[in-house]
């Protein structure tokens, strides 16, 4: 019976891999071979947009997925594309997207690998995983909390000895799934934890998880009780007074608890098992004295971090805003220059198990060093050693897959320094053709033209190219632009007043999803001011900013605190947390957002015309970016 419930099972997910858009070129291929595939976005959310790109997500005995585009050729409508496995991949996992929009295939499109003709358990458990936690985030499917206890069982029934490794997760959807049935397995479970006489801290943790599950907070307190009395030494114990560190806020008394955390659980640095917790406590005491401005002790404590990557992350993270705010110049030098160094000499160093290949890990490095040699660069700069500053970038900006503005702004004034001004102009009028040109390169730029006599006036010139630009900007939006119903809400704002979506019919509405902790929002608020400002007289334009994943328990006073500080003249609206899972937000999820920020503009129908997440990098660009979506909707809403 168990074997034919597997036969079964199999015919299924080998149907669901090959059905929809894509096709596999075999339906249950064995691990290591080349897999090809076609992909048809008719029907799906890509359908009739162009440039999709695909990545493929292995798995292998654990749930931590390698990533890896794809390259695709495109034959009329279809796609074609093919990857490699390896002999110990399990799972493989296609995502398609334009830009940000993904497509949200409900089932995803994934592949089984075989091991002498056999799917592994593992493969279960991946597939398990996906469905019912990280799917949507990987592959933009619909977690479906009955599948997946289903393939958890089908990949215990097949080994065993993975339910013990799995069972929290496994309980956990089960009890999503139906809560009736779901309660009755976690508390069957329950009892069989609380019948062993000696139990393991797992074995207790495993029981505080399945009391929580069920919400018993009072259960689940006991156990936690428990567990630091009888391992007030062991790993969760660890964690929660490592949670405590995070929240202490003075330097001083950060390190002197960070001591007295080494001294408790004996930490030693020559143990495997403790370098990973030591390489957390050094790096935060790091960071807390670098805010405190206090580089001996930072210096200190960063040099205690083993792993190298890690360290020189912490230099370029201590030495970026210096160079930003040109100062301490002399020791921000010093540590931007030994963070590259640390990152060439981990070169030499064994891959790390989570990247595939060596070329996987020496490309992630070489993305490290572009990013912290741009740091190194400025620092130059700032020092007057202008050649040094442009040799150094140069370098950096070849390791850049996509160039900032902000770096290719800088690249520019190096050149300028340099006395390559026929270089700079180049490069600065591709800023400009593209829109992402500062006011301050705009200012370099017109002093470019006039020193190098270039014909015609400048601002005929510039206005050709700002018209170039604009019209590169709408080609790419026309192809963003969307059509679907957008949710309907009704928030309070920061006056207490409620904004209702429906009253807005008839305006073009910006809804601006982020908060406080979340950086590239707030980056992007200065352009946002400016937008607000560019479209002030119009009263169809309207903007609201909803503030969304803000946990704090004196939330509003957060938000507030921040408005005001900001200066910022936001209508703020407050996204409720869901009632049945207080971990969730209402309205973000009924967006379907998974990253913050992100912008949705709304026409007058009430309907989503466009999606664009993250900051584009400077003010301007911001701006550009809401005109260009404006103008093409205003544009389509006049040829109504």
């Amino acid at each position: 019976m168990k074997s034919l419930k597997l036969f079964i099972l199999l015919c299924y997910i080998v149907k669901l891999a090959g059905a929809q858009s894509v096709k596999f070129s075999e339906a249950q291929p064995e691990a290591g071979a080349t897999v090809k595939f076609t992909y048809d976005p008719k029907g799906t959310t890509l359908q009739n947009l162009s440039d999709v790109k695909c990545v493929v997500y292995s798995f292998f005995s654990s749930t931590t997925p390698k990533s890896a585009k794809i390259d695709l050729v495109k034959e009329g409508e279809v796609y074609k594309g093919e990857f490699k496995t390896t002999d110990s991949t399990t799972l493989a996992a296609l995502a398609f997207s334009v830009d940000e929009q993904k497509d949200e295939s409900p089932n995803g499109y994934m592949l089984a690998l075989s091991k002498d003709g056999k799917i592994p358990a593992e493969s279960y458990i991946n597939q398990a995983f996906l469905y019912g936690m990280a799917g949507k985030y990987y592959l933009g499917l619909t977690l479906d909390y009955e599948k997946s206890p289903a393939l958890y069982k089908q990949a215990f029934a097949i080994k065993p000895e993975l339910e013990k490794k799995h069972l929290v997760s496994y309980l956990s959807n089960a009890y999503r799934a139906n809560k009736e049935t779901g309660t009755q397995l976690v508390e069957e479970n329950i009892k069989k934890l609380s019948n062993i006489k000696e139990p393991t801290e797992d074995e207790l943790l495993k029981n505080l998880n399945l009391y929580t599950i069920v919400k018993k907070k009072a259960q689940a307190d006991s156990v936690k009780a428990i567990i630091l009395k009888k391992f007030p030494t062991g790993d969760y114990a660890f964690g929660q007074e490592m949670n405590a560190l995070y929240s202490e806020k003075d330097a001083v008394a950060l390190e002197q608890k960070a001591n007295q955390l080494v001294a408790k659980f004996k930490l030693d640095k020559s143990k495997k098992s403790d370098i990973g917790k030591l390489n957390s406590i050094n790096g935060l005491v790091a960071e807390s004295f670098a805010k405190a401005k206090n580089d001996a002790k930072f210096e200190l404590y960063a040099n205690k971090v083993e792993a190298k990557t890690s360290r020189a992350g912490l230099y370029n993270q201590f030495a970026w805003p210096l160079a930003e705010k040109n100062e301490n110049v002399v020791f921000a030098t010093k540590i931007s220059k030994q963070s590259l160094e640390l990152i060439e000499s981990a070169k030499n160093d064994e891959r790390p198990a989570f990247y595939q290949t060596k070329e996987d890990y020496i490309n992630a490095l070489n993305q490290s060093w572009g990013m912290y040699a741009d740091t190194y660069a400025l620092l130059l700069y700032h020092d007057k050693k202008f050649k040094d500053a442009l040799e150094t970038q140069e370098k950096a900006i070849s390791f850049y897959k996509v160039i900032p503005p902000d770096v290719s702004t800088r690249y520019v004034t190096y050149l300028i320094k340099n006395g390559q001004n026929e270089k700079a102009f180049a490069e600065a009028e591709k800023l400009i053709k593209d829109g992402k040109a500062s006011d301050s390169l705009k200012n370099d730029f017109k002093i470019l033209y006039t020193n190098l006599k270039k014909e015609g006036t400048y601002e005929a010139f510039k206005a050709g190219l700002e018209k170039e630009a604009m019209a590169k900007a709408k080609a790419e939006w026309t192809k963003k632009m969307i059509n679907i119903p957008a949710p309907t809400f009704s928030l309070a704002n920061l006056k207490g007043e409620k904004v209702n979506l429906a009253d807005l019919k008839g305006k073009i509405v910006i809804l601006d999803y982020w908060a406080t902790w979340c950086g590239p929002c707030v980056a992007s608020f200065p352009g946002m001011q400016k937008a607000m400002a560019k479209y002030a007289n119009n009263p169809n334009v309207v903007f609201l900013y909803v503030n969304t994943w803000q946990n704090e328990e004196n939330r509003e006073k957060v938000v507030t605190d921040f408005i005001s500080e900001k200066k910022l003249n936001f209508n703020v609206l407050y996204d409720t947390k869901n009632v049945k899972d207080p971990s969730k937000f209402d309205i973000v999820s009924a967006y379907k957002v998974d990253g913050i920020p992100t912008k949705f503009v709304i026409d007058g129908a009430g309907n989503i015309r466009f999606k664009a997440v993250g900051f584009s990098g400077s003010d301007d660009g911001v701006v550009k970016e809401i005109d260009s979506m404006l103008g093409l909707l205003t544009t389509k809403e006049a040829s109504k």
